[in-house]
């Protein structure tokens, strides 16, 4: 019966450390998601070409042609808000994070205020991110620049398991700016 008891124990004792390290490869995966997230806005915010491809998804950079037409493209984006360096920094949240025996999926919410016709606003986008070395480094796209429908072009192996809200732009009320 003491032996029983033990064997009962230790069971549970190592079901309850493979859940714990289960919870901490989620919390390891999750920063590091955000992490490399907010390292791809900081690339486009302040022009940095190559190390914004290389945090990209390759499918992405393959949808527009390779690395030289991807990067006309992201220039291109980058010129309509030619202001964004001097708004605020993009907020970043993890809106869902998932994994597979593979690889980690996750969507990341970007919320950008913005003067739109004179009025403040929230531009909020959503990325998908995709990390094949259990969370450790992670590449991306940017579905704000890109259409909800063209997610299964540029990544076909995107899990089934995420969902991708539409870009919104949210006008704060009644609250108008001054335009410059």
């Amino acid at each position: 019966m003491k032996a029983l008891k033990t064997a009962v124990f230790l069971l549970a004792l190592s079901c309850a450390g493979a859940s714990a390290a289960a919870q901490s490869d989620n919390a390891v995966a999750a920063r590091r998601a955000l992490l490399f997230a907010d390292s791809l806005n900081n690339a486009f915010r302040y022009n940095k070409w190559n190390e914004f491809i290389n945090l990209s998804y390759p499918g992405v950079v393959r949808y527009y042609g390779g690395a030289e037409g991807f990067r006309e493209y992201i220039k291109r984006a980058r010129s309509v808000n030619s202001s964004i360096v001097e708004e605020k920094k993009e907020r970043i949240e993890l809106l869902q994070l998932v994994n597979d025996i593979r690889e980690w999926q996750c969507v990341i919410r970007k919320t950008r205020e913005t003067i739109i016709d004179g009025r403040k606003a929230d531009v909020i986008s959503y990325m998908v991110g995709q990390s094949k070395d259990t969370g450790q480094s992670w590449k991306y796209f940017d579905v704000a620049y890109n259409s909800v429908e063209n997610v299964i072009y540029i990544m076909p192996d995107i899990s089934d398991k995420l969902f991708i809200p539409e870009r919104q732009i949210i006008f704060e009320r009644d609250q108008l700016t001054k335009k410059n």
